[in-house]
């Protein structure tokens, strides 16, 4: 077929490899020679390639040591045939298999799924085998010129191992398909869809790792009772849905007056509605949950899971940008424009309108961040994102939101008295309608004046109403007595907010106990506030060094305030309800009493805690890595420490900075764990827990200070 403009030849559509698609097509009958000159330099090319490719993948592939293997001979077989081979044609069917699959050898995860593995590990196999072959047949001391003075014999085992390899990728790596004469070779569907997809995640990967960030974790809440709130979620709704309204909706209000609830109705309600981008819940529960500088690329990972056309926009943006290396520690405003405005803007379409969710701002621990994120978010508007965020009215927060007049607020606290009332006059109705023995004795009168009670005692703190049914329906209290007896005292006097009835409920907790069961409460309690992440009984136990009955004895008469997980799950998260219980706790207020906990003390002696677990437990193999020839994935039983160990040694650091490192026992005891030997076996354990960036801040930290007996380079 002639070009009718130019006279020459059409190549062949059939001839052309379909690199994009990772996919090549042979005519079942011979093609037509293309002239030698243009297939020469074809072929130097198409075989610079994939040396190149092949050379990379020997240089940097240590995560799969078959790949490596693969790689490096490949590389030998593939040079050693150029050398030798003369039957271009089959050199060259080689090369274009070879392209594809050193393609998705460099591109190959840390993490794969065991079918390409075993794949791998089949090619490996044979190629190894065709190596030996080779190599037998041909001298490598031979001179350049003799290389070429080959018996018949030898030709054909060079053409033979060419054309086996060839075969081996085909059936290791490729289907194959017949349409209209034409013979298919194609990626196996599973490689290429599980080799992109983790190559993906290893690049997401680089966004952090923060769990439990989104609204639909259970630990979140439960959300509003329904029919409660609709008028504010329909006010919320209106907002979300105009494009016309402002970018940012600031929800504030006292601790207590349900703000989470509400963010987790909403969040659930546009998610319903595919109005969604995404959820980040702030907690004092958890370390990573503080940190500012990880919202918004966690953000921006959920986005991209959930919406395809923005994961692609942003992974181009990972691979091609400067400064994307580590995304977590790059400047807010940096962090906005790479990872949620260029994606958005490149992805969306008009029309599209997302919101993303903020709850908690004000339990993050870095107030300067928190208001430079509030300034990123407040002044650089992208179309089709909103931002919701909640938030106590902190100074730091009002400050941000007084300067800028391109947001939506709502203060839940002036939301009128009698509309909060009936919202949690039908949260407690719904709430002890569930509890059996009060529905059962109110049953022919229900709801009982009882609730009416509560509800005025409550006035606009949901956080109220939610303690006092948890402590009117603890296991170890007759349920039907103290919904008398508490409705009643609520009735005779006006509430002072949610610190009267945790001083209530603590009083009652410490009531009539000996100095030793005081002591021990305290310690939990302690413990509570200073964990890093939310600790098990059994943590609890290991940490304080006493036995799991007696923490659960402990933590029995609090189970109104804190979340302790049932009668025999020990390895379950104890956690507080609501950040306010921290607050009272930790306040000056209560600092007299026998409960008052004093953040720099606890964490005193949860570090002390963490420096005694190490010192007894960490020594040489620690990680329970049975050779050294391996990577910690590859080796043969996955590594893993005792819980209260891989605790000890990625929180031990925060504990010490936030007891302080003025004192001079405390620094003696730092300078002496960091000078002995016991430091590389901590080492060893991050590596099996895969927390070695610990370390690194750690001791950066620690630096920071004065402290290292070595230098540290930051």
């Amino acid at each position: 077929m002639m070009d009718s403009r130019s006279g020459t030849p059409k190549p062949r559509k059939r001839d052309r490899v379909m690199h994009a698609l990772g996919l090549d097509r042979f005519n079942r009958r011979s093609a037509s020679a293309s002239p030698r000159g243009s297939m020469s330099t074809t072929r130097n090319k198409l075989f610079e390639g994939v040396k190149t490719a092949l050379e990379t993948v020997v240089t940097v592939a240590d995560v799969f040591p078959p790949l490596k293997s693969t790689a490096a001979g490949l590389l030998v077989l593939l040079k050693a045939i150029d050398d030798y081979g003369e039957n271009r044609k089959e050199f060259t069917r080689l090369s274009e298999r070879l392209k594809v699959l050193s393609e998705i050898m460099v591109s190959f995860p840390a993490e794969f799924p065991e079918e390409v593995g075993d794949r791998f590990r089949g090619l490996a196999s044979i190629v190894e085998e065709s190596q030996k072959i080779l190599e037998e047949r041909l001298d490598p001391k031979r001179s350049k010129i003799e290389r070429f003075i080959l018996s018949p014999r030898d030709k054909e085992e060079v053409l033979k191992i060419t054309q086996e390899i060839s075969f081996a990728i085909e059936i290791a790596m490729f289907q194959s398909t017949i349409q209209n004469e034409f013979r298919t070779l194609q990626v196996v569907g599973t490689i290429k869809k599980d080799v992109k997809f983790l190559r993906r995640s290893e690049l997401f990967k680089k966004l952090g790792e923060v769990a439990g960030a989104e609204y639909s974790n259970p630990e979140r809440g439960t959300g509003c009772t329904p029919g409660s709130r609709i008028g504010l979620l329909a006010r919320l709704f209106v907002w979300a849905t105009d494009p016309n309204s402002p970018h940012v909706f600031w929800l504030s209000g006292p601790a207590g007056t349900g703000k989470t609830a509400v963010a987790k109705t909403f969040c659930t309600q546009l998610d319903e509605r595919r109005l969604l981008g995404g959820s980040y819940f702030c907690s004092l529960k958890e370390q990573d949950l503080q940190d500012v500088y990880l919202i918004i690329p966690t953000i921006a990972r959920i986005m991209a899971q959930t919406r395809p056309d923005y994961g692609s926009a942003l992974q181009d943006v990972l691979e091609d940008e400067e400064g994307c290396r580590t995304p977590t520690k790059m400047a807010l405003e940096v962090q906005y424009v790479k990872l949620i405005q260029k994606p958005a803007e490149k992805a969306f379409k008009s029309g599209d309108l997302l919101v993303i969710c903020i709850d908690a701002l004000d339990e993050c621990r870095n107030t300067d961040a928190i208001a430079h994120l509030l300034t990123v978010l407040l002044t650089t508007a992208t179309r089709h994102v909103k931002f919701f965020l909640t938030s106590r009215p902190e100074v730091a927060l009002r400050e941000s939101f007084e300067t800028s007049t391109k947001h939506g607020q709502l203060r839940l606290y002036d939301i009128e008295a009698h509309i909060v009332k009936a919202d949690i006059l039908l949260f407690l109705t719904e709430r002890f309608r569930s509890v059996r023995s009060i529905y059962q004795y109110y049953q022919a009168s229900w709801p009982p004046p009882e609730i009416e009670q509560i509800a005025e005692f409550s006035g606009k703190l949901f956080i109220m109403a939610s303690t006092a049914f948890k402590y009117i329906t603890e296991r170890n209290g007759v349920s039907i007595q103290r919904f008398k007896d508490f409705a009643q005292q609520s009735s005779g006097r006006k509430t002072h907010g949610v610190d009267a009835l945790y001083s209530d409920i603590m009083a009652e907790a410490f009531r009539d106990l000996e100095p030793s069961e005081q002591e021990l409460i305290h310690s939990c309690l302690s413990l509570l506030i200073s964990a890093q992440r939310p600790l098990s009984p059994y943590d609890y136990s290991k940490l304080l060094d006493k036995d799991i009955y007696l923490i659960r004895e402990a933590f029995k008469a609090l189970h109104s305030v804190v979340q302790v997980p049932e009668e025999g799950i020990d390895d379950g998260s104890i956690s507080i309800y609501h950040a306010s219980f921290v607050d009272f706790v930790t306040s000056h207020t209560p600092r007299e009493q026998r409960w008052a906990v004093e953040k720099a003390i606890a964490h005193a002696a949860t570090g002390d805690a963490c420096f005694r677990i190490m010192n007894s437990m960490l020594c040489f193999g620690i990680s329970g890595a049975q050779t050294s020839y391996l990577s910690n994935g590859d080796q043969l039983t996955p590594l893993k420490l005792a819980s209260e160990l891989g605790y000890a040694c990625t929180a031990w650091g925060d504990h010490a900075i936030y007891a302080g490192l003025e004192s001079e026992p405390r620094q003696q005891k730092l300078k002496a764990f960091l000078r002995g030997k016991i430091v590389w076996y901590w080492l060893e354990a991050l590596s099996a827990v895969k927390a070695v960036k610990y370390g690194y801040s750690i001791l950066w930290k620690i630096s920071k200070a004065g402290l290292l007996p070595y230098p540290c380079k930051g």
